[in-house]
C-alpha cells in the first residue's frame, strides 16, 4: 500500500518532465531558426556546367560555415522553374537566379531580392580619325583640332584620354556628344569641323558590329570601318562595374547577313523559350525591326545556339552578351559573350581567333537586362541573412572566393538591391508581349514531365 501511493506522483513527475522538455525543445528550435543553426539551402540555376556549380558552391558553403557557423547546403536543380518552386515551398532559403526568374518568384511566392551580381568590364579608350590623304595619322597632328568626346567616356578612362591629348595635341577642342557611335558619326559626316573621335573600346571578333563606336556605326552606315582608322589606344584598360548584360543576334561572317533585317524569312535558333537574353529580348528586337523569321528552333542552351550558327544549321541565332573582362584576357577566351563557352574548350589561341573570324559574328545587341539576383524566400529571418551576407562579402574579399564566385555567377561583386530596382525590367518585359506567367507554367509542365519520366524509370 505504501509503495503504491508513490505511483501517481511518479506519473505526474514524468509528465511534468516531458512537458518541460517539449517546451524547451520548441524554444530551442525557435532559437536555432533565428540564429541560423538550421541548415540553409542555397540554390543555383544550372547556367554553366553542373560540376563547376556544385564544386564552387561547396567551397562557398565551407567558408561560410567556418566564418559564421551557419550551415549551408548548396544545390543545383534541373531548371529555374524548379528553383522557383523550391522557394515557394520553403525547400530553398537562398537562390541565385536570373532577373526574369526573380520577378516570377516575387510575384508568385513573395521572394525578396537582396543582392545583384556585379560584373567587371575592362574598357580601353581609342581615338579615331578619317582614313585618307591629308587626314591626321597620329595624335600629334590633332593640335588645335576639334575632337568629339562622348559622355560615356568618364572617370579614369576619360582622364587618361584627355591627359594624352593634352600632351600630344596642344590646343585641341572638345566637342561633347552622347556616345561613341555619335562621336564617330560626327567624324565621318564632318559635323562641327570634327577631325577625330573618341570611343570606349573592348575586344571583339574582327567582323563583330559591337565593341566600339566604329563597329556600332558600321551597322547603320556600311563603310564606316573602311573610311576610318584608330590612331591611338590607351595602354591600360579602365575597369568598369556593370549590373546589366544583353542578348545578341549572331550570324556566320560569310553568310552575307549584316543587319537584323537581313534575317527576314531565315532560319533562326533561340536559346530556350524562357531565356531573357536568348529569346525574350532577342525576339523583341527582331519584332521592333519588323523581321518575320522562317523556321525557328529552340536549341536548349546558349552554347547550342553558337554551335548551330557556326555549323551553318541556322542562318542566325541569339544568346547572351557581356563585354569581355580581365578574366577573359587571362584565360585566353577573349570574349565575354556566349561564344566563350565554346572557346574555352579549344586548345590554342589560334583556334579561338579562327573561330571568331570564320564561324560566328555578333551583329546586334538587345536592350540591357539586369544581372542575376540573389533572393531569399518569404519570411527568411533578417538576422540570418545579415550573417550570411557578411560571410559572403568576406568570402569575396579573398582571391579564392573571387575565383569561385566568378565561376558561379561570372561576377566580381554583389551589391545590395531591392525589389523596386526591377520595376523598369518588369515594364520592359511587358512591352515584349511575352506572358511571364505562361512561360513559367510551360516550364513547370516540362519539369513535371521530367519528374514523371524519372519516377517511371526508377519503378522499372
Amino acid at each position: 500500500m505504501k509503495s503504491s501511493s508513490w505511483m501517481p506522483r511518479i506519473g505526474w513527475t514524468v509528465i511534468v518532465i516531458l512537458t518541460v522538455v517539449f517546451v524547451w525543445g520548441l524554444h530551442r528550435r525557435s532559437v536555432l531558426e533565428v540564429r541560423g543553426d538550421r541548415a540553409i539551402t542555397m540554390l543555383f540555376v544550372p547556367s554553366v556546367e553542373q560540376g563547376t556549380l556544385v564544386r564552387r558552391g561547396d567551397e562557398l558553403a565551407r567558408f561560410i560555415r567556418a566564418d559564421s557557423g551557419l550551415t549551408l547546403k548548396s544545390q543545383v536543380p534541373t531548371s529555374y522553374a524548379a528553383v522557383i518552386q523550391a522557394l515557394g515551398a520553403g525547400q530553398a532559403d537562398v537562390a541565385w537566379i536570373p532577373a526574369f526568374a526573380y520577378v516570377l518568384a516575387n510575384a508568385r511566392y513573395g521572394a525578396e531580392a537582396k543582392l545583384q551580381v556585379v560584373r567587371s568590364v575592362d574598357r580601353y579608350g581609342i581615338v579615331v580619325t578619317r582614313d585618307g590623304p591629308g587626314e591626321p595619322a597620329d595624335l600629334g597632328q590633332l593640335a588645335g583640332a576639334a575632337v568629339a568626346v562622348p559622355e560615356t567616356v568618364s572617370g579614369a578612362l576619360r582622364e587618361a584620354i584627355v591627359r594624352r591629348l593634352d600632351e600630344a595635341a596642344p590646343g585641341w577642342v572638345e566637342v561633347p556628344v552622347a556616345d561613341g557611335r555619335e562621336a564617330v558619326r560626327y567624324l565621318v559626316e564632318r559635323r562641327d569641323g570634327v577631325d577625330a573621335a573618341v570611343s570606349r573600346h573592348v575586344y571583339s571578333g574582327p567582323f563583330d558590329l559591337v565593341g566600339d563606336g566604329r563597329k556600332e556605326l558600321e551597322y547603320e552606315r556600311p563603310g564606316t570601318l573602311r573610311e576610318t582608322r584608330v590612331v591611338y589606344t590607351t595602354e591600360q584598360a579602365a575597369p568598369e562595374l556593370s549590373s546589366v548584360y544583353y542578348g545578341c543576334v549572331m550570324t556566320r561572317p560569310d553568310s552575307g547577313f549584316n543587319r537584323v533585317e537581313d534575317l527576314e524569312g531565315r532560319t533562326f535558333a533561340f536559346s530556350d523559350e524562357t531565356s531573357t537574353s536568348g529569346h525574350i529580348f532577342a525576339r523583341a528586337l527582331l519584332q521592333r525591326r519588323g523581321v518575320s523569321l522562317g523556321h525557328v528552333l529552340f536549341a536548349g542552351g546558349h552554347p547550342n545556339v553558337v554551335q548551330a550558327v557556326a555549323d551553318g544549321k541556322v542562318d542566325g541565332g541569339s544568346a547572351f552578351y557581356s563585354p569581355p573582362s580581365a578574366k577573359n584576357a587571362e584565360d585566353g577566351t577573349l570574349v565575354g559573350d556566349a561564344r566563350f563557352l565554346l572557346l574555352k574548350n579549344m586548345a590554342t589561341v589560334e583556334q579561338r581567333l579562327a573561330f571568331l573570324e570564320e564561324k560566328v559574328r555578333i551583329i546586334a545587341l538587345t536592350d540591357p537586362i539586369p544581372n542575376d539576383v540573389c533572393c531569399v524566400r518569404r519570411g527568411f529571418p533578417e538576422a540570418v541573412w545579415d550573417e550570411f551576407e557578411g560571410s559572403l562579402q568576406r568570402f569575396l574579399g579573398t582571391q579564392e572566393g573571387r575565383d569561385a564566385y566568378y565561376d558561379l555567377v561570372a561576377g566580381v561583386a554583389a551589391q545590395p538591391c531591392t525589389d523596386a530596382d526591377f520595376d523598369e525590367f518588369r515594364a520592359a518585359l511587358a512591352e515584349t508581349g511575352v506572358s511571364a506567367s505562361a512561360l513559367l507554367e510551360a516550364a513547370e509542365a516540362k519539369l513535371e514531365r521530367q519528374r514523371q519520366r524519372e519516377a517511371a524509370g526508377e519503378g522499372k
